[in-house]
């Protein structure tokens, strides 16, 4: 590509964005074709290598270049793809730094670019907060690109939501059945079930049959992170029933045994282990209480004993 195209002259470029995104495209999936035909050789990636060598080129010129931030961010977009296909995502880090010194440098705001750019970007750079367990800023961004996108791109929407989903369980929002249906994300529906009822047997059980699809997409530790809601849904089940058996009786000190008892039906813990569970949503923030070993009580807070999920340390 030609960055005399964008580069030269007195105009922003805008006019010049649709091609250059086209001519992207073009050169991003020759480069696949051609690499995956030497799939079996040692370098296998070396023409998306390449264009990510161009690539970068482009990227330094242009960011130099502050009326030609379409054509920037867009360039960025491709860097970044390019990256996760690679398995370099500590690539990116340097690219979304530089753009957004770049564009904040004149308070320029990205959600002004072309949709079609500006979705991408933020799906991009919401992707790499996933990556780096920045959960509340992919929050931010994933939203923002699932809100801006077009209704009828639903493979696009999806992509979005494959991400988006587990952060957003993650901070305790859990979308509904028919959202996970329509965009085909069944994967998901089983896992939001037993978010739902406590269900650490079958959280267990769905994570094991997706963990695969899970690790290929980069996000399986925080899935695995999601177990601390099912198991303080659990605890909170078992408090609810506890306190509603003792009626005007119930206190905020409870008997560890229904809690040893429901842990060991639902994940096989023993006494000590079930001491262990309970202790690590104390200290993650999930449960507000302390553990009395000496009375073998669990002794929970009088003021909202189980703060919402947005509340706790990520």
């Amino acid at each position: 590509m030609d960055t005399r195209w964008t580069l030269d002259g007195h105009s922003d470029g805008l006019w010049m964005t649709p091609l250059m995104i086209y001519l992207s495209l073009l050169a991003r999936r020759v480069a696949l074709q051609l690499d995956q035909a030497k799939r079996s050789e040692a370098n296998s990636d070396a023409y998306l290598k390449k264009l990510v060598e161009i690539h970068r080129e482009l990227f330094q010129k242009l960011n130099k270049e502050r009326t030609r931030r379409a054509g920037h961010v867009w360039v960025c977009c491709e860097l970044l793809r390019a990256y996760f296909t690679l398995g370099q995502v500590s690539q990116c880090s340097f690219l979304l730094t530089a753009v957004t010194q770049s564009l904040n440098k004149d308070g320029f705001n990205p959600t002004d670019l072309p949709k079609a750019i500006c979705v991408t970007f933020y799906y991009y750079w919401g992707k790499h907060c996933v990556f780096d367990h920045n959960l509340r800023d992919a929050d931010e961004k994933l939203s923002w690109a699932f809100d801006n996108c077009p209704e009828k791109s639903k493979s696009n929407r999806r992509k979005i939501l494959l991400y988006l989903v587990p952060c957003k369980l993650r901070l305790g929002v859990l979308p509904t059945q028919a959202l996970l249906q329509k965009y085909d994300l069944d994967v998901f529906i089983d896992i939001v079930k037993a978010i739902r009822e406590g269900n650490v047997e079958l959280f267990t059980k769905k994570m094991e049959e997706s963990a695969a699809d899970f690790i290929k997409m980069g996000t399986y530790l925080l899935m695995m992170k999601l177990k601390f809601m099912v198991m303080r849904n659990l605890c909170k089940g078992v408090h609810h029933e506890v306190r509603l058996r003792l009626g005007e009786n119930a206190k905020h000190q409870l008997d560890l045994a229904p809690f040893e008892h429901v842990f060991n039906w639902q994940d096989g813990c023993d006494a000590d282990e079930t001491a262990c569970a309970l202790s690590n949503l104390i200290h993650l923030g999930a449960v507000k209480g302390y553990l009395s070993h000496e009375r073998r009580k669990m002794v929970f807070a009088k003021d909202l004993p189980f703060p919402p999920p947005s509340k706790w340390r990520v």
